[in-house]
């Protein structure tokens, strides 16, 4: 199923809590693959620093973030519209919704299609 054109919705698990809203704050956990499969790693959590923490040898981002396309790339805030907290989705995003040309050295590749999985855990007051 697609999303957005560059967006391709490959799991998704209903949240059983309210919807999400645009410029709204939540905790999220984010896992990502690049092409082949292979796990991002990162380096250091990003996102609401203070409150941001890597699971899983880096593999997992748990972090809040604002929901708009300033804190998310836009295959990620694309990609939630409709979920709801507590949901899991799994999306396949195209570089130019993802990191694009640049990607992120040593971390991503340029022009990298990527597999995120993003779960909403709950509303934050930020």
């Amino acid at each position: 199923m697609k999303l957005r054109s560059g967006i391709t919705l490959l799991e998704d698990i209903p949240g059983t809590g309210p919807p999400i809203r645009r410029h709204r704050y939540y905790r999220i956990r984010i896992r990502m693959w690049l092409n082949k499969g292979e796990p991002v790693c990162w380096q250091s959590p990003w996102g609401g620093v203070s409150n941001a923490v890597l699971e899983d040898e880096g593999r997992a981002l748990v972090t809040d973030v604002r929901i708009d396309r300033v804190f998310l790339i836009n295959g990620l805030f694309y990609g939630v519209e409709g979920m709801c907290v507590g949901g899991t989705r799994r999306l396949r995003i195209s570089p130019q919704l993802g990191y694009g040309e640049k990607g992120i050295p040593g971390v991503i590749p340029p022009n990298s299609v990527l597999t995120a999985e993003i779960t909403i855990l709950a509303e934050r007051d930020c």
